[in-house]
This record gives C-alpha cells, structure tokens and sequence, in this order.
C-alpha cells in the first residue's frame, strides 16, 4: 500500500490484519489487542488524518501514523529506536552484564492464561539480582529487567532479559572490580520465587486454568524440585543489549522480513531455531496468527521495561549525577528525537520532505481525518 506521496506504507502486518479482520474486530475479542489492531490497520490511511507540504515546484500529503508499537511494524520500529538512542545517553559508561531468566515450558500454559503473574517477572529477576550483590558482595547495583513472552514460534514463552551494572556504582571501583554471579544460586532463587509466586496465586483462588486443582499442585510440587536451566550470564556492552532486548519492545513480536507466504487462510514465517542451528518454518492459519500475536500484547498503562536498584527513578534522581562525576564521565548532550523524515530515509534512502528539484518542503496545515 502506498499513500499519495508515494512513500510505502503498511506491509504484512496490515495485510494480515486486513484478511483476518472478522476474527478480531468484535466485541467478544480481547479489547486491548482490538484497539491495537484497528488503529494499526490505519496507519498511514486518511482516516488518521494527514498533513501538506509544500514548495514551489510541488504538494505533498503524508498520511498520520497509528503510534500503536505492538501492532504497527512501522511504527514500533520508529519507537524502538527513540527509546534505544534515550537509555544509550542516559545509563553510565561502566561495565554490564546480560543476565536471561527462563522457566520449563510446563509453566507457560499458566502465565499465558494469567498475564497479570507475568507483570511481577521482572520485579522477581532484579530481586534475586539485588539480593545477591548485597549479600555476598555488598555491592549496590542497577538493573534494567525486560519481560519478553514470545519466542520464534510466537508461542508463549515468559522469560526475562536482565541488563546490571557488574560492579558497585558507589565505589571508585566501577571499572576495574567486576561481581561474580553464580549461576547455580541465581537459578535457584528464580525458581524458588517464581514458584511461590504461582503458589500464592493459587492459594488466593486468583490462578485461571484449564487444569484441575489437583493437577496444578503436583505440578508446581514437581518443579519445586526439579533443575531449571542454568540462568545464562555474560559481559555485554549495553549498546548491544538495548539492541537485542529492546529489539521487540515497542513493535509486533515478529518481523515482516520473516513472513514467507500468506494468501489462502495461512501463513508461513520461518524462526531461527537454537537448539538446531537452522532455519525452521511454521505454518499456521491467520486465526491462530492474530490470536498469537494478540497474546503478547501488554494491556494499556502495563509497563514494558522497569528500573530497579540505583537505576529506580526516585533514587538515580538522587545519585545519578554524583555516579556520572565518579565515572569521570563528560556531561553529554540528551539525543533529540528522530523526525519521522529521517525515519522514512532510513527505509527508503529518500528524505520524503525534498522535492524532485531538490527544493524543501515546508508544513502547510494538518487535514483532518476521513470520514471513509
């Protein structure tokens, strides 16, 4: 789909919303992923609204973006970036490490029908991350956990990708000491937390799922004692983690360039498979698509990232600056929004608001949108 400047817009995500329209947009559906769906498929359409530019030589009219991230890969591309260039300014220039949080696929079906459980993941992860510093090393640390539900099958899988300062941020030691994490301890304390976490929910009559009473106790009995995998930790730049774990923070949890065919009620995409180290393929009707990716959109005002430890927002207001002059860290320059004509030449290696003679477009007035 193109709109009347001929820059592209829309792509398999507003197709696949388009042909899967009757399965999602009524009342009965989930009301967050419905409103995420119908302002995605609009993006970049009259019924947005649109705004005039122009110059001497021509007129152009842009068509006004959805903003919805989760649902719109344009968009939440664009709010990705914004949100990855703020954290590279804001967090100090030490050393990092990338910690990544799993459970068995045996708890999945329970956090997938209770989503709220999946809002206290995070606050978990930098819990066990904080709890150990302060205890075997006496460290303060700041820990940046994000909830990713999804992996490249698009089923529900809850783990947390956690970025924490390796070393003790109120020390001058900052760059030289670095904290070694146990994997061993870490993993037992997430298990142990996670799992009393499902207990509580259970025992308040608050844990929705198909199985019986019965059958959710020896489930969560059993993994009680079982070994969960081994907690993953390694030293990371932060720039590389901003890029990775906030890779689908603000837009839909699969990428476009991965969808190979959809036409005749089905879809296939391909997914990169770690255990194989080869590419593999799903094919799903655009139902079961739509309800997957329904799934891991977050309900409205549900935070995606949270910040714990130094980096909470009450106490880096504190220590924030004396930990950037301990750094010896210069004052830096807070990184200005991108404009979306910069974004548009990122993608199509045109600025949109140049005229074909070279002559810059200026704003002229907004349109209001189609009534259509």
């Amino acid at each position: 789909m193109t709109n009347a400047s001929g820059v592209p817009s829309g792509g398999r995500s507003q197709q696949i919303l388009a042909l899967g329209r009757k399965h999602w947009d009524h009342e009965s559906y989930n009301q967050t992923a419905r409103l995420v769906f119908k302002r995605a498929a609009l993006c970049k359409t009259p019924a947005l609204g649109s705004r005039l530019y122009a110059s001497e030589n021509e007129r152009r009219e842009f068509c006004n973006t959805c903003k919805s991230g989760m649902g719109c890969a344009s968009c939440g591309n664009w709010m990705t970036t914004q949100w990855q260039r703020e954290r590279e300014w804001a967090l100090p220039e030490c050393r990092y490490l990338s910690i990544t949080f799993t459970m068995p696929d045996t708890l999945w079906p329970l956090f997938a029908s209770n989503p709220w459980l999946c809002q206290k993941l995070p606050e978990i992860a930098a819990t066990v991350l904080i709890n150990y510093a302060r205890v075997r090393k006496g460290a303060e640390l700041g820990v940046i956990p994000i909830l990713q539900t999804f992996n490249g099958k698009l089923e529900f899988n809850p783990h947390v990708h956690a970025l924490t300062t390796a070393s003790d941020l109120h020390t001058a030691d900052a760059f030289g000491g670095s904290i070694f994490f146990d994997n061993y301890e870490l993993t037992r304390a997430w298990q142990r937390l996670v799992t009393m976490l499902l207990w509580a929910a259970l025992d308040a009559s608050k844990l929705k799922s198909s199985m019986p009473h019965y059958e959710i106790q020896r489930l969560l009995s059993c993994e009680e004692k079982r070994s969960w995998s081994k907690t993953h930790v390694h030293q990371e730049a932060k720039a590389h983690f901003l890029r990775y774990g906030g890779r689908y923070l603000r837009r839909p949890p699969f990428s476009e360039r991965h969808i190979i065919d959809v036409g005749e009620g089905f879809i296939s995409f391909w997914y990169w498979n770690k255990r194989t180290k080869r590419r593999e393929t799903v094919r799903c009707t655009i139902e079961e698509f739509i309800d997957r990716w329904a799934g891991h959109i977050p309900k409205r005002y549900c935070h995606t990232v949270r910040y714990f430890g130094i980096f909470g927002p009450r106490r880096w207001a504190q220590v924030g600056v004396a930990i950037f002059n301990l750094l010896r860290t210069p004052s830096r320059l807070r990184p200005k929004r991108l404009p979306w004509a910069s974004s548009v030449e990122q993608l199509s290696g045109a600025n949109p608001l140049v005229d074909r003679k070279g002559k810059r477009l200026k704003f002229v007035r907004h349109i209001a949108p189609s009534c259509t």
